[in-house]
């Protein structure tokens, strides 16, 4: 079966703040932190990095995770969102409000070292390898932004990377793709159900933070963006939950409504049947032609604003 796979509130102040306010910060995180400039090797104009927080790493990654047995996760209600990932038989969980605070979990699952990333403003979980080249290296956060979404930095050649697509944006490894690991974000009751032996990211981290709030609930519902975005399209709520896909030089996108409805929709593409499937434990893969394919799960906005060719199913 082959797979293709196509923050932490940075202040409080900004939730009321609307599109493309800009704060003032006593440190430029571009110029001052990482030394970038005109003659920077990069993808994205600088101006369209926007900065959510006063220096690098505001939000701490959390580079030495620890684990409890699913019987023993009683920080994490049956209902908690998780991110998963199942890979050579190593299940683990990650629930959503502990990642809130730290965005990255630099991780070694099944001897694979493996970054969950996870961005609470555009709703995107994405696994990367922490592979640059051939060196092991681990993610940190920026400080800033691109199109609202998660902007992670490697900490071997300072490149910046865009969440969503994977890619180096600016610096060194600037048009680089790392290596996707397919998860899934679903509930903790379906995951455990599915995986009983999987392993729950404890609120162990290392950090004093609160992991019992929903930081994100009012953000959710509402239409407004913290941060500008390239593209914008109403045909469904910004916030309403896609699943993207992007195979053979194509966009496609399945409202989480949709799959929930159906459990597996169907139709054809050029003349081929797909299937999209929401599988019991959370899980999404769309099917077609003999190929699998993993999606990115994400709010609809941000899939529109990196995909604005996209075919929407909802």
């Amino acid at each position: 079966m082959a797979f293709r796979i196509t923050a932490i509130v940075f202040a409080t102040v900004l939730f009321t703040a609307p599109a493309g306010a800009q704060r003032s910060y006593d440190t430029d995180i571009l110029a001052e932190t990482f030394g970038f400039d005109a003659d920077t090797k990069k993808s994205v104009s600088l101006d369209d990095l926007h900065q959510g927080c006063p220096a690098r790493d505001c939000i701490p990654s959390i580079d030495e995770p620890k684990f409890v047995a699913a019987a023993d996760a009683d920080h994490i209600d049956v209902d908690a969102v998780v991110i998963a990932i199942e890979l050579d038989g190593d299940a683990r969980a990650y629930p959503a409000r502990i990642l809130d605070h730290h965005e990255i979990v630099n991780d070694t699952i099944a001897g694979q070292p493996i970054a969950i990333t996870w961005c609470p403003l555009c709703g995107s979980a994405v696994g990367v390898r922490r592979e640059v080249g051939d060196e092991i290296t681990e993610f940190g956060v920026s400080g800033v932004l691109y199109n609202s979404d998660l902007v992670f930095y490697d900490r071997r050649t300072e490149t910046l990377w865009d969440q969503i697509e994977a890619k180096g944006i600016v610096g060194p490894e600037t048009g680089t793709k790392l290596d996707l690991v397919p998860v899934t974000m679903t509930t903790w009751g379906r995951w455990q159900k599915a995986h009983p032996d999987s392993r729950v990211l404890s609120t162990d981290t290392g950090f004093e933070k609160d992991y019992s709030q929903d930081r994100y609930d009012k953000y959710r519902d509402s239409v407004s963006l913290m941060f500008p975005v390239g593209k914008r399209d109403d045909r469904v709520h910004p916030k309403s939950v896609v699943f993207g896909f992007e195979f053979d030089g194509r966009s496609l996108a399945y409202t989480e409504k949709l799959l929930q409805q159906q459990g597996t929709y169907t139709h054809e593409l050029d003349g081929k049947a797909v299937a999209v499937t929401l599988a019991d434990d959370g899980r999404v893969e769309l099917t077609t032609g003999g190929e699998t394919y993993a999606p990115i799960r994400l709010f609809w906005f941000a899939w529109y604003t990196f995909h604005p060719d996209t075919e929407l199913f909802e």
